[in-house]
């Protein structure tokens, strides 16, 4: 593991989005609740990066006005309002709206319930990009920690697509063959807060036109510009980070709501693997 490394937490903005329509305020009521698990995790996130001195967006979208207050008692964040249901245009407007904050060196782009990720790992996701080895940060978990704290049937589907995509990578020429694999599958995408590089994460590609497909909940936010870095010959570096899945996350995922979860990311990994195919074949053409 890397040694962390001092720096500003002013140079660095997380970008995140909300979207949890049946969150209700107080204790949990049942841990089936996944809105309500999910949404206090999300404001428990929030709270953190401001605490360490981060500079925060967070694109909300349907929430209850209970959860939005929420988030404006934390104080001094940056709260958008969320202009549709779809993954990939809120995660633009995060974007966008951080890299505009004064100061900023480095993006974090994330899901809002991953705690650990503050706590644990950011000195090591960001040390690379603040000191101009890297114009972009693929975060890899640690493989005893994401084992035991994912549920099985997410570490194990995971597993199997990260093979699966640095295969298709590595058959069609976009990472060496000699390179380890990259955690492709792990949300945060960290960037250098440059113009041309933040731009690859505002595109916006329709490769893929079908009812059981839509590259625009995933893919062009999260992928796609991952995609075309490699392609463009970017610094994108593998950084194997602590990353602890959240207790209460894996309980509702993996006891109470385990086949609503499970028929979830099988059909997110195939979405997946089939974008990552559509889109190499209309890149390759350019």
């Amino acid at each position: 593991m890397l040694r962390s490394t001092a720096f500003d937490p002013k140079s660095v903005a997380v970008a995140a989005t909300t979207y949890y329509p049946k969150w209700y305020k107080g204790r949990l009521k049942s841990v089936k609740h996944t809105d309500k698990v999910r949404g206090d995790l999300a404001l428990e996130f929030v709270r953190t990066a401001k605490k360490l001195g981060y500079q925060i967006v967070v694109v909300n979208g349907k929430t209850p006005r209970t959860f939005y207050k929420e988030l404006c008692n934390i104080g001094n964040i940056k709260i958008l309002r969320r202009r549709g249901k779809k993954r990939s245009p809120a995660k633009r407007q995060a974007v966008k709206a951080a890299s505009k904050l004064v100061g900023v060196k480095v993006i974090v782009l994330s899901e809002p319930e991953k705690l650990s990720l503050l706590t644990e790992c950011m000195p090591y996701i960001v040390k690379p990009i603040i000191e101009n080895q890297a114009d972009m940060v693929l975060p890899k978990r640690n493989e005893e920690l994401f084992k035991s704290t994912y549920p099985d049937y997410m570490y194990e589907s995971e597993v199997e697509g990260n093979r699966l995509y640095n295969e298709i990578l590595r058959t069609n020429g976009l990472i060496n063959n000699n390179s380890s694999d990259y955690d492709m599958f792990f949300g945060p995408r960290v960037f250098k807060n440059d113009p041309k590089i933040v731009a690859l994460f505002m595109r916006k590609y329709n490769v893929l036109s079908s009812e059981y497909f839509d590259v625009d909940e995933w893919s062009n936010a999260l992928y796609f510009p991952v995609l075309l870095a490699f392609k463009k010959g970017l610094r994108v570096q593998s950084i194997t980070v602590p990353f602890s899945y959240p207790k209460i996350q894996k309980k509702n995922e993996e006891v109470d709501a385990k086949e609503i979860f499970l028929e979830k990311r099988k059909a997110q990994r195939l979405g997946l693997l089939v974008e990552l195919l559509r889109f190499v074949s209309f890149i390759q053409k350019r």
